[in-house]
């Protein structure tokens, strides 16, 4: 009789290794299920892989027979769960500065290098996305920083309370902010374009394909099989994302 483990950890961050990919090969899951205890640890938002393996793919759609594109929408109003610590910040800033607003636009930037992306490119790009003139708050990002967290959290939940969501490319903070809001965003144009003319310009920021954050390191498994790209393939609900090149999102019909 094969050994089985009574505890295994799941490694499932972005920087796995082919051997942690392995959770997403549906001859896997056999063995995984007869381990008594799976410690999973992730920064990856990995549901729509999922949706691309056949022995969770009825469950799924069980779980979610419509509106796939509140996914994440569901699970993270049912998952998260902030201190009060953090809802005291989220309630009184909410309460002093958003409540009485007759429309809310939420702005979400993230800059990825300060050379190629001057501030003043940004605030232009804003202001053509958005037709009005309007305040970005800067903060740098600190890695294990649970004071820096909680303040991310508050500002992503702040977001989620707004009517319309304007966020940059590639970025996981907007990805939750507008996926906790069931809000498909405004997505700013590409940081990657070199001529700022041409950024700045019309359209300076596209709509969102989905409500649903991207995966954007996930197995290569879903390569080797380019059928499932096509319009009425195995999975139409899996399309790549439109901010990230080698992404994958949950849409409800391929666009």
């Amino acid at each position: 009789m094969p050994y089985v483990a009574s505890l295994l950890q799941l490694f499932l961050s972005y920087d796995n290794d082919d051997y942690d990919k392995l959770f997403f090969k549906s001859e896997t899951q056999p063995l995984l299920e007869k381990v008594p205890w799976l410690v999973l640890r992730s920064d990856q938002y990995f549901a729509p892989y999922l949706f691309l393996m056949p022995c969770f793919r009825a469950e799924l759609d069980r779980m979610f027979p419509d509106d796939k594109e509140t996914v994440f929408h569901h699970l993270g109003r049912y998952l998260f769960s902030p201190s009060n610590q953090v809802w005291g910040h989220i309630t009184g800033f909410y309460d002093a500065y958003l409540a009485k607003a007759d429309r809310r636009i939420g702005l979400q930037i993230r800059v990825f290098s300060l050379d190629k992306t001057p501030a003043s490119l940004i605030l232009s790009q804003v202001i053509n996305c958005i037709q009005e003139e309007s305040r970005i708050h800067e903060e740098i990002q600190v890695l294990g920083s649970s004071s820096h967290n909680m303040k991310a959290l508050v500002d992503i939940y702040l977001l989620s309370m707004c009517d319309v969501l304007v966020t940059s490319p590639r970025s996981t903070f907007g990805y939750v902010a507008h996926g906790l809001a069931g809000l498909t965003p405004w997505i700013l144009q590409s940081q990657d374009i070199e001529d700022e003319e041409q950024r700045v310009k019309e359209p300076a920021c596209r709509r969102g394909v989905s409500k649903e954050p991207c995966l954007q390191f996930h197995a290569n498994y879903y390569d080797t099989n380019p059928d499932h790209r096509e319009p009425g393939g195995p999975v139409p609900v899996i399309m790549d994302c439109e901010d990230f090149q080698y992404g994958l999102k949950l849409v409800n019909r391929r666009v």
